[in-house]
């Protein structure tokens, strides 16, 4: 009889062990995605759908058991992970170093964008109509400018959503960032009054760093 408890204390042991590597292996994954994500949103629901099943109640148990113990522990780190995260960003969107766009839908307005575009650079772009969608009405501008620059023999590159370091190792987001004549200007597309806000900032920015020149298409008169 002691033979026979002893076996069965040691399957018993087994299985636990095998239902506790099984649901950690789990677990790690769930965890890596919340810290990848920032967010504990999904913990539980997902916990629920890989480490419970009605016919594995012991392992179910364990998963639970387990689940708990590791949500005490990361849930504080992510919170304050995603609140340093969240203040970071609007600190950048204050200082203009990167904007946000939206899909306003500004067709039906019959807007152009007024620009200073020609008076930086001795170019006769035609007036460009505003969508209020930052991809195409950059893909518009950028076809008016290059024709513009192919019609004067004017070497003409450009970058889209292109890194800039500034100072004090900051580094700003530019939506357009054109090459003319070996010229180099951040070009920005403006919408709203934060927009404005945000062009203003950053314009002395890239002043200080050098970069004489700013282009905007703005809907709102500057």
């Amino acid at each position: 009889m002691d033979g026979i408890r002893i076996l069965l204390l040691v399957a018993g042991v087994i299985i636990l062990l095998i239902n506790f590597f099984i649901n950690s292996g789990n677990i790690i994954k769930i965890v890596k995605y919340c810290f990848q994500t920032n967010s504990i949103t999904n913990y539980w629901d997902l916990i629920f759908k890989s480490c419970f099943s009605g016919r594995a109640i012991i392992s179910s148990i364990i998963g639970l058991i387990l689940a708990i113990i590791i949500f005490v522990i990361i849930a504080p780190i992510i919170l304050i992970r995603s609140a340093m995260g969240t203040k970071k960003v609007n600190n950048l969107l204050d200082e203009g170093l990167f904007f946000q766009y939206q899909d306003l839908n500004l067709e039906k307005d019959n807007l152009t964008f007024k620009t200073n575009i020609n008076n930086e650079l001795f170019l006769n772009v035609p007036e460009i109509s505003v969508t209020g969608k930052l991809r195409v009405d950059a893909i518009i501008a950028i076809s008016e400018i290059t024709k513009e620059c192919e019609a004067k023999g004017i070497k003409c590159e450009y970058k889209v959503m292109h890194k800039l370091p500034l100072e004090n190792k900051t580094e700003a987001l530019i939506p357009l960032f054109l090459t003319v004549d070996n010229q180099e200007i951040p070009t920005y597309f403006i919408y709203t009054p934060t927009h404005v806000q945000q062009y203003k900032k950053i314009r002395n920015k890239l002043y200080t760093a050098g970069y004489k020149k700013t282009i905007y298409f703005s809907t709102i008169q500057l």
